[in-house]
């Protein structure tokens, strides 16, 4: 039982905004911090909420820019923060076992570090509230490791615990004397974690709003009495990858409408939406309409038996909605399909009949009655969510004048689901509670085109409202920076446009789905690099990352032959995998980015500058 001081009971001001950014703490877990330098923690304990109040003023309105901490007789400035719209913590948890509520478990963090991708955005942020001459107290021990127990098992975050210091790549001692409790496991509670842990008969699906997805260029529903196979696939890359990469290979380099396979699964068991149940996959030569598609995220060998139950329970769950056996297939295994997909290890467990332990399936977002599905939305029984949020959707119900207006939170319910039919009828789209392509259309034409809640100029705030345009844009070092009005005008515009076309999206001035899946590509995947075509440590680094080999920036055969293999996966470049990368593995990288991010590159096979920019700028893009 874990019991968390609110924010009202200790006092916290109200954070200056909400950020609108998602969060996404099953792709990664929690982080662990300590609070600076020097002794920090109070007696007694009614003393510490005084103590986290100074934290989030100190936060909300610190005069000093940059942080600082103090190693042993030293002072060292890290990198340089902004302010905090409010405590960056999502708990502090004091020396007498007290947990208070900072962000909370439904607001990103804004501790963890925007050095390396995903540590906001991936990662709860918990800080023991000592500094780095305070010993960490058993109560203070107990409780960090029942947060994190009840964060893993009630509030969907991964595996992982880490330090601060290990999603950070500048100096920092922090966790500080708690670093030692994350090396052992202490915090760890066996079974925890989502995508369903050793003694966990619960795994999770993450819908296509949770990762991220861009909406799709085409649907061509599928009814699910269609149906007659299974199959199996992998990614044929490294583990680390996620669906939104994914999806960006095969929506920029291939072509295709959207992400192929139905579902992706990974080691940890998660599974991730990606066409649903009923739309017609693009995953294997004659089967996309017969067989869904099931991708595993990794190469041969990688597989876990929490991955395996998760491949079986989708399974046993098509066959559930079906009401009849599906065959068990492999994606080599098809007739017309020639592949070595998907590979030994998971071929041989098809071939064996699929034997794993079988575990009951919930929505990340809402429970699986294994009946209705999700339709491809995101949410069990409705909310169209790979066209328009389900906010977006509840702000263009209130907008057409719906009574009593909805609660704009993002959750799918029974008022959700009656005020979209309502809409839909409203429009001429049919009331089936569905937002997909069909009701976006006939609601920009009911709406004249508009997105509701915009200006009729532009800023496309169905999905983002201006003033949140506005600071995004400014968040990625536009300059002169915009005024965070809330009003469209020709600087807002040109602002987005240059946003767009710095994270890959179309640069129409107008930020719809696409571009909100562009900008969190590029902020959560993206590595930050500055585009100057030196292809020093920091690139290297990011590319390592991207190819799946171990992350040392230092540019060997080891890394040479993982970008060829990569190229053969995603490129289809058909290189011999021997290191030596030649004009033939650079002509190939050349094609692959310029399919993917439009790079112009002359196809000429000279690794120089150009190349390099091309490839940093990938990289930032999350389309590598």
């Amino acid at each position: 039982m874990v019991t968390i001081i609110s924010r009202d009971e200790w006092g916290a001001l109200p954070p200056k905004k909400i950020d609108p950014d998602p969060f996404t703490p099953w792709l990664g877990g929690v982080v662990i911090h300590h609070e600076g330098g020097g002794n920090k923690s109070v007696d007694p304990h009614d003393r510490c909420a005084a103590l986290v109040r100074q934290i989030q003023n100190d936060a909300m309105n610190y005069d000093i820019v940059g942080e600082i901490e103090y190693d042993l007789s030293k002072l060292h400035i890290g990198h340089k923060e902004p302010e905090y719209d409010d405590i960056p913590y999502n708990f502090v948890v004091c020396k007498h076992g007290g947990i208070y509520e900072g962000r909370g478990a439904d607001r990103r963090s804004a501790a963890n570090s925007t050095e390396t991708p995903g540590a906001n955005s991936n990662y709860y942020a918990v800080m023991g509230l000592i500094g780095a001459d305070d010993p960490v107290t058993p109560e203070m021990a107990a409780a960090i490791k029942d947060l994190c127990g009840w964060l893993q098992n009630v509030r969907d975050a991964g595996f992982s615990i880490k330090g601060h210091r290990d999603v950070r790549t500048t100096y920092t001692e922090c966790p500080g004397n708690l670093y030692p409790y994350v090396q052992r496991g202490d915090f760890y509670v066996p079974g925890s974690g989502t995508g369903g842990g050793p003694y966990d008969n619960t795994l999770y699906i993450y819908p296509r709003s949770a990762w991220g997805a861009r909406p799709p260029k085409d649907v061509t529903p599928v009814n699910i009495s269609a149906r007659t196979g299974f199959t199996v696939h992998y990614s044929d890359g490294p583990t680390t990858q996620t669906p939104r990469q994914i999806q960006n290979y095969h929506m920029d380099s291939n072509g295709w409408s959207d992400i192929g396979y139905n579902f992706l699964v990974d080691t940890s068991g998660r599974i991730f939406e990606g066409r649903g149940w009923y739309v017609e996959g693009a995953h294997a030569y004659g089967a996309n309409t017969t067989h869904i598609g099931v991708c595993f995220i990794g190469e041969s060998g990688d597989a876990t038996d929490l991955a395996l139950s998760a491949i079986a329970s989708l399974y046993q769950t098509a066959v559930d909605m079906t009401n009849y056996t599906l065959a068990k297939t492999y994606h080599g295994g098809l007739p017309g399909n020639s592949t070595d997909c998907p590979g030994a290890q998971l071929r041989v467990w098809v071939q064996g009949g699929m034997q794993a332990t079988l575990s009951s399936l919930v929505y990340a977002t809402g429970t699986y009655t294994g009946s209705g599905g999700s339709d491809s939305s995101g949410s069990s029984g409705g909310g169209m969510t790979q066209v328009r949020s389900v906010a977006a959707q509840q702000q263009a119900v209130n907008g057409l004048g719906y009574s009593p207006a909805l609660n704009v939170d993002g959750v799918w319910g029974p008022k959700t689901d009656a005020g979209v039919r309502w809409l839909q009828g409203k429009v001429g789209a049919q009331a089936d509670g569905l937002w997909g392509p069909a009701t976006e259309t006939a609601y920009k034409t009911s709406t004249g085109g508009g997105s509701g809640g915009g200006s009729s100029s532009g800023g496309m705030a169905s999905v983002r409202s201006v003033a949140a345009q506005q600071q995004a844009v400014n968040g990625l070092g536009y300059s002169p920076a915009l005024n965070v009005d809330g009003v469209w005008g020709p600087k807002t515009d040109a602002g987005v446009r240059w946003l767009q076309g710095k994270v890959g999206a179309q640069a129409d001035g107008l930020w719809g789905p696409a571009t909100e899946s562009a900008y969190f590509a590029y902020i959560d995947d993206g590595a930050g690099l500055t585009v100057d075509g030196d292809f020093g440590a920091m690139t290297i680094r990011a590319t390592q990352r991207a190819i799946g080999v171990t992350v040392d920036g230092q540019w060997g055969p080891d890394s040479k032959r993982a970008l060829q293999h990569h190229l053969n996966v995603w490129g289809n470049a058909g290189l011999v995998e021997d290191g030596d990368t030649g004009p033939a593995t650079y002509k190939a990288l050349q094609s692959f980015l310029n399919s993917m991010t439009g790079a112009g590159l002359s196809v000429d096979g000279a690794w120089g500058p150009a190349t390099v920019k091309a490839l940093q700028t990938a990289l930032n893009q999350g389309r590598f």
